[in-house]
């Protein structure tokens, strides 16, 4: 493989790739630690209109922001402003949360929790989310979480979520006296040259030249999308494609001058693993592998009518970055893959599978039995069958042995462990390899109130892009997801009564309906009136 051979083909698929999703623009680039070997602009920063892109180009990253906001954090340390380990109460005593699993949670958690998303975190705020904006600033948004519940105990798992993020940025807001986006601006991004990248929601919406998203919802109705994001630490980065290259340089360069060597090793450490776990999400980054033995450290980023992708390869040295303003497509991930998968060169031995083969007897084996789901709706089958174990996933069935008390079992040559929950001694199954939990989709038996049974429309800023249904699933009430042409219904989720209208799904979300509208993990539902 050539440098020069994956270049030529990226121009000539690049451009066939965006027309036939309809994507109007992107930016892609390819660095190593010394230089950036190659960036382009393709496109128009505006469907049917607007300039064309270049390297320069602004775009919005969505929650590849969170990658660049754990070095701020970093930083912060660097500078003894804050601990990784101190309780976040240290620095906004104020702060607290509901939840359902211990007292006082804010006194529990700290920076580690929130930049790798083991704090317990829903993944939305009562005030600006993904849905609705509102009229409120970051702090605000901030504030807001105190009226969030936790989804399980401080950390117990990793689960991805905006809220720790913008919480992190919200103490380096008030630990340093600036906004947070001026802390980014002064500490990481004039030290590295970044003079493209910004997390100011002034400076992005007076730049005429930057890219504009789209999604087809606001397309169709003829609505832009917001410029202005709350979640700031979490999702409002925007960056060009070139200054991206140039952050992933300053990884590859161990940190340069910036950031000291110890520091950046915490960026890539696994909090809290799973015994055996190699693979994850560290401090505001994944530590992965897209293809046997090829290590990769990335963080994409979705939403707002923009997708993007930025990741390295820590072995090969070698980064690459791609970003597009169009929501709801796989071009980013799709491109940015196969170039990886040329650069990998020799790839690393595989990342080791949990030392040990499980074993012990068969017995008990009906309280793992059940289905368990995953953050997207992935779900596993766990079945019982002539008193053998067996699980049913994505990649197919396979046999599972448990351990001792039940607690472990071999998945297709790799081990998952089944953890305790509110119901039984076995409400999470974790994947010992990277980390992963699905929840138990189990709940007791109780009656939902008539009153709402039907179908919600989920609306983002005033416009429908989704449906709800609540409803009685046998013997207890559900909420699930329903598709479209494109997307399939999805799981059923058990809810379970836990005070007069408030419900727990069996993923730990609050289904709220003391209010005028039910509320579901803090998003509000509009009932449709009629029949799907």
């Amino acid at each position: 493989m050539t440098i020069d051979g994956l270049i030529a083909d990226l121009e000539r698929t690049v451009p066939r790739a965006l027309e036939e999703h309809g994507v109007p623009g992107a930016a892609v680039g390819i660095c190593d630690e010394r230089e950036i070997l190659w960036s382009a602009g393709f496109g128009s920063t505006a469907h049917g209109g607007g300039t064309p892109v270049t390297a320069a180009t602004r775009f919005s990253v969505q929650s590849t922001s969170k990658l660049f906001t754990a070095t701020c954090v970093l930083l912060a340390v660097q500078r003894s402003l804050v601990d990784l380990d101190e309780p976040i109460t240290t620095y906004l005593p104020e702060f607290t949360v509901h939840s359902l699993f211990e007292d006082e949670p804010a006194g529990r958690m700290t920076l580690r929790h929130l930049l790798s998303h083991t704090a317990g975190f829903t993944h939305e705020a009562p005030l600006g989310s993904n849905h609705s904006i509102g009229d409120g600033d970051f702090a605000d948004h901030c504030a807001s979480i105190a009226d969030t519940w936790l989804r399980f105990p401080v950390g117990h798992h990793h689960e991805y979520s905006n809220l720790g993020i913008d919480l992190a940025g919200y103490i380096i807001q008030r630990v340093s006296g600036v906004p947070f986006e001026e802390w980014a601006r002064r500490e990481l991004f004039e030290p590295l040259g970044l003079a493209r990248t910004t997390f100011d929601a002034g400076v992005i919406a007076a730049d005429p030249e930057r890219a504009v998203g789209h999604w087809r919802p606001f397309t169709e109705a003829g609505r832009p999308l917001p410029v202005r994001v709350p979640m700031v630490a979490a999702g409002g980065l925007y960056t060009s494609v070139e200054d991206a290259l140039r952050y992933v340089r300053f990884h590859l360069r161990s940190g340069g001058k910036v950031l000291a060597e110890a520091l950046l090793r915490e960026h890539y450490r696994i909090p809290f693993p799973a015994p055996g776990q190699s693979l994850g999400y560290g401090l505001g980054l994944y530590l992965d592998e897209w293809e046997p033995g090829v290590r990769v450290r990335h963080h994409g980023g979705s939403g707002f009518g923009f997708q993007a992708q930025l990741c390295w390869l820590p072995e090969a040295g070698y980064g690459v970055v791609m970003l597009t303003n169009r929501f709801d497509h796989s071009v980013h991930d799709d491109t940015v893959r196969g170039a990886v998968a040329r650069l990998a060169g020799t790839p690393s031995p595989p990342a080791e599978e949990p030392a040990g083969t499980p074993r012990g007897d068969a017995h008990g084996l009906d309280v793992l039995a059940g289905e368990y789901v995953g953050r997207l709706e992935d779900r596993v089958l766990v079945r019982v069958r002539d008193g053998r174990l067996f699980v049913d996933d994505e990649d197919g069935g396979h046999e599972a042995v448990p351990t001792g008390p039940a607690t472990m079992a071999g998945r297709a040559g790799r081990c998952s462990r089944f953890l305790p929950g509110r119901y039984g001694p076995a409400g999470y199954l974790q994947d010992l390899r990277d980390g992963t939990v699905r929840y138990r989709n189990d709940a007791p038996e109780s009656a939902l109130d008539p009153t709402y049974d039907g179908t919600y429309v989920l609306r983002a800023w005033g416009l429908p892009v989704g449906e709800m249904r609540i409803f009685q699933d046998g013997r207890s009430p559900a909420i699930q997801r329903l598709g479209d042409e494109e997307k399939e219904d999805g799981a059923a989720i058990r809810l379970a009564p836990i005070s007069p209208g408030r419900y727990l799904s069996a993923t730990g979300e609050i289904l709220d309906l003391t209010g005028p509208d039910p509320v579901y993990a803090n998003v509000p539902l509009d009932r449709t009136g009629g029949e799907r």
